[in-house]
């Protein structure tokens, strides 16, 4: 399963990645367009809501 963190240069990726890892789940973080429409899933860090 391919699983992207999108890159907002905003938020704590690094932290989001480790959890993944730890998981066991090979998480890459992109801001890459084609990237993350091949993702098959995607994680929209941040702090708040989004809607």
């Amino acid at each position: 399963m391919k699983i992207i963190i999108i890159d907002t240069a905003c938020a704590n990726l690094a932290s989001l990645k480790f959890c993944l890892d730890r998981l066991g789940f090979n998480a890459t973080i992109s801001r890459d367009l084609k990237e993350l429409e091949s993702a098959d899933k995607l994680f929209l860090p941040g702090v708040g809501t989004a809607k």
